[in-house]
């Protein structure tokens, strides 16, 4: 080989090295600092024009990372700003920091700490995620046996949801449920649990959730922007406050849980909703799923109390977002069902007129104002559930993401419809009941689901999961009618 061919191949080695040094150094940290978790979470475009805002959770004392993106203006960092706990619950939260960046239009890729996160909402969906109520439960009722893989299986729910490659998550909530240490005689079932910090007016520490939510749901991550929503267990005097600096998207929100001194100790926040709110989802060229996102966290399930009015602020508001419009498809999402059937084995013995079905004041608030939906998504109730009340949006609930399971059977079709008493007088004097189901399925198994469109405009088919990746149902959706086989 003479000189110059020398001279050649060295230089184009030298020019690969060089090329492939700097794509190196823009896509990976040096090293990878420690990071507790980083991913997308689904916002408005109010908040972020891309429809999407990076989040990562770092120890505290590391300061907020960059986060590395490729798109139309090539290679940038983008700086990460820090969301601080209220002062009155910092001591709780001292361990980790939580950073947010909204992402720009245009981008390919994204990375923080060397963690790859979704860019960009999806320009085209083939499949969505979806699954709800994954925490371990523990509290002084019932403990669950968080430290098997097979009686808590979120991580396996996770991991086997990631392994679809879907386009969308949604997480209609609840992901906090450890609210106490775990007892000596229970050791076996829940050591090694973070417990609340003594002297806080709630059940949460980062690091908790870390343990219960972040850590064993860390498979999806890295594959789909996730729409979470605000469950019960999520109120302020339960996990409130790591949900609003950690998984609500919205900036300026993270305080809101803060609880307030008082002469002798601290007190929870005053019970507050937020504002509804929607994402677009492009599922084909001209075709768009519209969802709306109601905060539900609040309220009772059969009590019918003030809280009601207030709920029915934030149904309007989302009817008000979702008009209809050409090519445009929606779906509710709220944490507490509209229509769903309890066990009747849960039901009071001593007055044979309660009716199973639950969610009452849901019911309530909506009632009038779910015309612009094909389907209404839940969870709360932990088993799967399906429901076709005539006139109404497809329901289904996915409570089933691994929190403790309802009783397995007593879902049998009661006599009457929902807001209707066991021999059909209506619940409520002035609110005509619905008409009874024509279509329910309850399956009380661990689980998730997986919603993939039909050709047409409305019509999807979600496909029901156990949590060992074995066939539960299948369910087709078209026209706001639902039914499973």
């Amino acid at each position: 080989m003479n000189s110059r061919v020398v001279a050649i191949v060295v230089g184009a080695f030298l020019a690969i090295a060089s090329i492939a040094g700097t794509t190196w150094w823009f896509t990976h940290d040096v090293p990878p600092a420690p990071i507790h978790a980083a991913f997308t979470i689904v916002a408005p475009t109010s908040v972020s024009e891309s429809g999407v805002v990076a989040r990562a959770l770092v120890p505290a004392e590391q300061g907020c990372p960059k986060v590395k993106t490729y798109g139309d203006n090539g290679y940038s960092d983008l700086t990460m700003t820090p969301r601080l706990p209220g002062p009155n619950a910092a001591a709780a939260f001292s361990a980790i920091l939580a950073c947010s960046a909204s992402l720009p239009l245009g981008l390919e890729s994204a990375s923080i700490s060397g963690h790859d996160i979704p860019a960009a909402m999806p320009s085209s969906i083939e499949k969505i995620g979806l699954f709800a109520d994954s925490g371990c439960r523990l509290d002084k009722y019932k403990v669950q046996d968080c430290n098997d893989f097979n009686k808590w299986p979120l991580a396996q729910i996770a991991g086997r949801i990631a392994a679809e490659k879907p386009d969308l998550i949604i997480d209609p909530g609840d992901y906090i449920y450890r609210e106490i240490a775990c007892p000596q005689k229970w050791a076996n079932e829940c050591g090694g649990t973070i417990g609340p910090k003594a002297g806080m007016p709630f059940s949460e520490t980062d690091l908790g959730w870390v343990q219960e939510f972040f850590h064993p749901a860390a498979a999806l991550f890295p594959v789909a922007p996730i729409a979470f929503l605000r469950g019960n267990h999520e109120d302020c005097g339960r996990a409130g406050n790591g949900w609003f600096l950690y998984l609500d998207p919205f900036p300026g929100t993270e305080t809101l849980c803060d609880p307030y001194i008082t002469d002798e100790s601290l007190e929870a926040a005053a019970p507050q909703t937020t504002p509804a709110w929607t994402f677009d989802a492009t599922v084909t060229e001209g075709r768009t799923l519209r969802v709306a996102m109601v905060d539900s966290a609040y309220g009772t399930d059969r009590e019918l109390t003030p809280w009601i009015d207030k709920q029915r602020l934030i149904y309007e508001q989302a009817d008000a977002l979702t008009r209809p419009e050409p090519g445009v498809e929606s779906w509710l999402t709220t944490h507490r069902p509209v229509f769903a059937l309890i066990s009747t084995t849960l039901l009071p013995k001593d007055n044979p007129l309660t009716d199973p079905w639950t969610s009452d004041g849901q019911m309530i608030a909506s009632y009038g104002l779910l015309g612009n939906y094909d389907m209404v998504l839940a969870s709360h109730n932990h088993y799967a559930q399906v429901t076709q009340i005539a006139g109404q949006p497809a329901a289904m609930i996915l409570g089933n993401g691994g929190a403790l399971l309802e009783p397995v059977t007593g879902y049998d079709r009661p006599p009457y419809g929902p807001l209707a008493n066991m021999d059909g007088t209506p619940l409520v004097p002035d609110i005509a009941p619905y008409p009874n189901a024509s279509f329910l399925w309850t399956n009380v198994q661990y689980g998730y689901a997986i919603a993939s469109p039909g050709a047409k405009s409305g019509t999807w088919t979600i496909t029901q999961f156990n949590y060992d990746g074995s066939l539960s149902a299948t369910c087709d959706l078209a026209s706001r009618t639902i039914s499973c086989s």
